[in-house]
């Protein structure tokens, strides 16, 4: 059988011969579809060799391709890596890709090379490789029957970036942490209808009108202004606090009717893939807070959702962003000012009392027992204010004065953020997208399993003294988490080659040499 290439010429002919028919000019799309249509359903014979149908798709991107560039448009195109040497995919890639769709099927490839790449940076990993070789593998195609997800539908794209933004809010979610609390949040979203980008996300106990003017805000502060914005009937996007600091800022509230979904496609279609690479993989995720959601969730976005290649755009959402920012912006004290709240309240007769979000604030000495109105700020960023009702000049507010206790406490709250972490996926995608290695160690094999295998070598209990704990706990620092096996096969060829009742540290040199070698060269 002869290994020679088809000419590319032959095979452009041999394409225009099947689509002939349906190329006329005279011809309406209806008349074209049924000429097609009829092709898909007739086996020919390749110029391969192989016979069967064309596919209805695939005749209908060659009439497109011969439509727009001719006959040259129709031969097939050479690899981009033509005549290069191509690296077969090692097998321990596909046996870890296989481990982690058998405990997870719901994992999509783009996910899953996420998911791979940190683990081999050595090894370059194409998705078609990759694909190939799981389905050649029997357990893969059981794997494939627990895999199902909704087809994608096309929606109306809007003209630039920041023409159109969309705001929805996905949830409740419960989730256990790990201290056994069981946390019910939403995670509310504001997307860039041109470019599917995501411009701000928040993970919320309540999906209420302070989410939704914290969200909005978080946007508009690093990206500026939209012209229009997209939202259903909920009520938080409803309230008039939102709607007037919609209208103040110049943000045109698109009417849309309740119950539509379909209406919000790109948005939904948003939130079906945060369900698949969020909320999904969560219940395999160790969870310790809600801010440590937030890390995790940011990860999820940026690393995974923000340069995944978008069907409906052809491309990333970060890379058709491309950082673009708004033509329209205000300072942040607008932004700001622009939803606060009205609140009517009476002030107490005597001690000029009024609590506002739970706090107690004192009114000026002369407006007591006075109602009064107050603007206030739905997520509590800002203090509450007081409006004069004879100037209207709005007046600051004293916070009444609290216990010595709960003055502790609220000193005693860290100003810096605490650094979190839990065993998961997600943490893993989020340490990656930091830059960040956090150490792993393989279950039941650490520093005391250390201790027995140098006590083997050494014929000797070990430790003997707290400076010799102390050698050995600090090389584990250095050099660990070490692997079970190797360590294993390390230190019986040590034994072997220097012999018993040796000293610590010649056992420990030699170890550390071992490690050394076996690491990977970084490149220059």
């Amino acid at each position: 059988m002869s290994t020679k290439r088809p000419d590319p010429k032959h095979i452009a002919f041999w394409r225009l011969e099947q689509i002939e028919a349906a190329s006329a000019e005279d011809l309406t799309p209806h008349q074209r579809g049924v000429i097609l249509r009829r092709l898909s359903k007739t086996p020919v014979r390749w110029p391969s060799g192989k016979t069967q149908p064309i596919g209805l798709a695939t005749a209908y991107r060659w009439l497109n391709l011969l439509l727009k560039g001719g006959l040259d448009a129709l031969m097939p195109k050479s690899r981009s890596d033509l005549g290069s040497i191509r690296a077969q995919l090692p097998d321990k890639v596909v046996q870890e890709a296989l481990r982690l769709l058998t405990a997870d099927p719901g994992i999509s490839f783009t996910f899953l090379l996420t998911l791979l790449r940190p683990l081999f940076p050595e090894v370059r990993i194409p998705q078609s490789t990759l694909h190939k070789r799981l389905c050649s593998h029997p357990d893969y195609k059981r794997i494939t029957r627990l895999r199902a997800y909704n087809k994608r539908r096309t929606r109306f794209v809007a003209k630039a970036p920041h023409h159109i933004w969309q705001t929805d809010a996905k949830g409740p979610v419960r989730l256990r942490l790990a201290t056994g609390i069981i946390l019910t949040f939403h995670v509310l979203t504001i997307l860039d209808d041109a470019t599917r980008a995501v411009l701000a996300a928040i993970v919320s106990l309540h999906a209420d009108l302070a989410a939704a003017v914290l969200v909005f805000r978080m946007a508009a502060s690093r990206w500026g202004l939209p012209k229009m914005l997209y939202a259903d009937r909920a009520s938080i996007f409803d309230a008039r606090a939102f709607r007037m600091g919609l209208a103040q800022l110049g943000a045109y509230r698109i009417p849309t009717k309740a119950r539509n979904a379909p209406a919000r496609g790109k948005i939904e279609a948003y939130h079906r893939v945060l369900v698949r690479w969020f909320f999904d993989r969560l219940p395999q995720q160790v969870v310790v807070d809600l801010p440590h959601l937030q890390q995790l969730l940011d990860g999820v976005i940026h690393a995974l959702y923000q340069k995944h290649t978008h069907r409906g755009i052809k491309a990333s959402p970060e890379t058709v962003l491309s950082g673009r920012i708004s033509e329209r912006h205000v300072p942040p004290t607008r932004l700001v000012a622009a939803f606060q709240q009205e609140k009517r309240l009476k002030a107490h007769p005597k001690t000029g009392e009024v609590e506002l979000h739970g706090v107690t604030y004192l009114v000026p000495d002369e407006l007591r027992g006075q109602t009064l109105t107050f603007l206030v700020d739905p997520p509590n960023e800002i203090e509450p204010l007081v409006v004069h009702p004879s100037s209207g000049q709005s007046l600051s507010l004293r916070r009444a004065a609290i216990k010595s206790s709960d003055l502790e406490l609220v000193q005693s709250s860290p100003d810096e953020p605490i650094t979190r972490w839990g065993d998961g996926h997600l943490q893993a995608i989020y340490d990656n997208w930091q830059g960040q290695h956090r150490p792993l160690a393989e279950p039941g094999f650490g520093l005391p399993e250390l201790y027995a295998l140098l006590a083997q070598a050494s014929g000797r209990h070990v430790p003997h003294t707290d400076a010799e704990a102390a050698l050995v706990q600090q090389i584990y620092r250095d050099i660990g988490p070490l692997p079970q096996q190797a360590t294993h096969d390390a230190l019986r060829a040590i034994t072997q080659q220097l012999g018993q009742k040796r000293p610590i540290k010649t056992y420990l040199d030699a170890l550390i040499q071992r490690v050394q070698s076996a690491s990977p060269k970084p490149r220059s």
